[in-house]
């Protein structure tokens, strides 16, 4: 009885002389209803334990418990009375002994497991495991906050333009909330200023106009629940009226509540620039609803330019035979051996003999679509990542299982190129301390190709032998896409990370001997490592042959963007080339202050 042992062997094997069960101790038997590896199960173990009868408890100070001090004492007494008193006194004390153990064994036995200590995160953590509807939503609330120049209208949320709210997958990526927002508000927005809200003009802070610190925005729903509704922050974060109640959204669902702060004032300028038409001659209207220099510029490119350029532009060439894909089910892959030679940023991949063969199951529905690709969710060695194919190349035919994989070749080798010269930017940027966004990186990438017959996701059926299913394979990430420059036209931009990108693409013109414009630069945000992270993904990119992928304008693209694009300080402070608008142009000089030479006299 005093010894706790199962019969199967379990129990501390501690001795305690109170213990009233017999098997385990309290503590033990407790221990034993909970989840290995948990916290709860943790926090169990390290709680102390009376000696006398086995209970434990967080606040338990000495080694006996109240109970087990009683029964100590009592017995000490016993010793002068006589045996039938002793023997009704004994009884006594054991049927209550009893009685207690039997309704702490109750407790243990037909009520839910007790939650996690009383401390703040361990009661963030117990409503949180213990909310039905709170696994995998939670309900996120949205009211509007515009920025003003009158302090009091900062001070409340705007009625007017209402508020909503759904719930969202713990896995679903802020960014994506911020979208979904965005949009909804615009159903409203537009019909009284006939124009859209942009997303450089929205960000999402906290219930009272409580901003987010650095770094947590572009986490996942889930992840910025937890830190800021649970824990030491809870106390600030959490809406005041929701304190108890969980925020606003449905009984037993966690919540958060959010404002969308709305830059009025930014919107206002814009909205007036598109009002008044300004159509100069020289001036054309970027599809990113920003103004853009006309088509009339060329670059001037001295003999001292920035730096010899090591380049090597890599040659489409002949691509290996591949294929497409589409939707369900288990799938065999081979992965494409990639190099990127550190000199000359030439690309080369290679389908190895006899590759290691990696297991992957792609999802049935799309997860993304652009206007040239589909895009599915594959999860591999217990990853998540996206994979992609080719449905539109241009033509009226439907995609062969070779013109995707050629195409999905060229989508690498942008991506491996603009990495290479990403890194030669940041460097030269370090070296010459220019201030530039550092957040921005590419996407990493490889090509895979189905071994055996093709899924049903390929859309593809029987093949021609050398021929297979490729796909472009990419780390998963939020739906949420910025877009920095689109085919043809290049905005000049006035944040960091726009201008950063802006004076990058130059960089990229000038080094490659002005055989690559990348364009249509887009990119995700992104928590990497703790760190707020622009990722780019699929670039495009025009060449002098035309051969660099899909999108490939030619000169034409390459004429855009030498007209198009300003020179921002960080060009200057790196010393790039300036482009130089030819005589007669009547934009004025929007490059380095030296530009002016180069102006009519009519325009100084």
């Amino acid at each position: 009885m005093e010894h706790c042992a199962s019969d199967n062997g379990d129990g501390c094997g501690g001795f305690f002389p109170h213990k009233t069960l017999a098997g385990l101790c309290a503590k033990c038997r407790k221990i034993s209803t909970l989840a290995d590896g948990s916290t709860e199960q943790s926090q169990w173990k390290g709680m102390r334990q009376c000696v006398g009868c086995g209970l434990a408890w967080k606040n338990l100070q000495a080694e006996l418990c109240g109970g087990c001090l009683r029964l100590e004492s009592g017995t000490s007494a016993l010793k002068g009375t006589s045996t039938s008193e002793h023997h009704l006194v004994r009884t006594a004390v054991d049927a209550s002994r009893l009685a207690r153990a039997d309704a702490l064994d109750a407790r243990l036995h037909k009520q839910p497991p007790p939650s996690a200590l009383h401390t703040t995160s361990g009661l963030a953590s117990a409503q949180l495991n213990a909310t039905p509807t709170g696994d995998t939503k939670i309900f996120i609330s949205v009211q509007c906050r515009l920025k003003s120049s009158s302090r009091r209208e900062q001070s409340q949320t705007d009625l007017d333009c209402g508020q909503w709210g759904k719930p969202w997958a713990k896995a679903d990526y802020l960014s994506e909330v911020l979208d979904d927002s965005l949009e909804t508000l615009n159903n409203r927005w537009s019909k009284e200023h006939k124009l859209d809200l942009i997303r450089d003009e929205v960000e999402f802070r906290w219930s009272g106009n409580k901003v987010f610190l650095p770094n947590t925005a572009n986490n996942t729903v889930g992840q910025v629940y937890m830190e800021y509704l649970t824990g030491d922050m809870a106390a600030f974060y959490t809406q005041p009226e929701a304190k108890g109640k969980r925020g606003s959204g449905p009984k037993n669902q966690l919540s958060m509540a959010l404002e969308l702060y709305v830059d009025k004032p930014t919107f206002m300028i814009r909205l007036k620039k598109f009002q008044a038409g300004r159509k100069r001659s020289a001036t054309v209207t970027s599809l990113l609803g920003e103004d853009v220099p006309g088509p009339k510029r060329h670059a001037i490119i001295p003999s001292d330019d920035l730096c010899k350029s090591s380049f090597v532009r890599t040659s489409r060439g002949t691509v290996a035979a591949s294929t497409a894909s589409n939707t369900v089910s288990s799938v065999s892959l081979e992965k494409a051996y990639t190099t990127c030679d550190v000199e000359t940023g030439q690309v080369e991949i290679i389908w190895p003999e006899n590759a290691e063969i990696f297991k992957g199951f792609l999802a049935k529905a799309l997860f993304a679509s652009g206007a040239t690709k589909h895009v599915y969710q594959l999860t591999m060695d217990s990853e998540l990542f996206v994979a992609k194919k080719f449905f539109e190349i241009g033509s009226d035919d439907s995609v062969t299982a070779d013109e995707n994989a050629e195409f999905l070749k060229c989508e690498l080798i942008r991506l491996k190129t603009a990495t290479w010269f990403l890194r030669k930017f940041k460097a030269a940027a370090k070296e010459m301390k220019v201030d530039i966004a550092t957040n921005i990186i590419l996407s990493e990438g490889f090509l895979a190709r189905e071994v055996g017959t093709p899924s049903e996701a390929s859309g593809l059926g029987p093949l021609e032998e050398g021929s297979s299913a490729v796909w472009l394979v990419e780390p998963h990430r939020t739906k949420t896409v910025l877009k920095f420059s689109g085919t043809l036209n290049h905005p000049n931009r006035q944040d960091k990370v726009g201008t950063t990108i802006s004076s990058f693409a130059h960089f990229s013109y000038q080094v490659s001997n002005r055989e690559l414009v990348f364009a249509d630069i887009q990119g995700s945000p992104m928590n990497i490592q703790g760190r707020d992270t622009i990722v780019l993904f699929d670039i495009m990119s025009h060449s002098p042959t035309t051969d660099s992928g899909i999108g490939d304008h030619g000169p034409d693209g390459i004429e855009s963007f030498i007209s198009q694009h300003c020179c921002n300080h960080m060009c200057k402070d790196l010393k790039l080339t300036p482009l130089l608008e030819i005589e007669g142009d009547s934009g004025g000089s929007e490059g380095h202050p030296e530009d002016d030479n180069n102006l009519d006299n009519n325009e100084k």
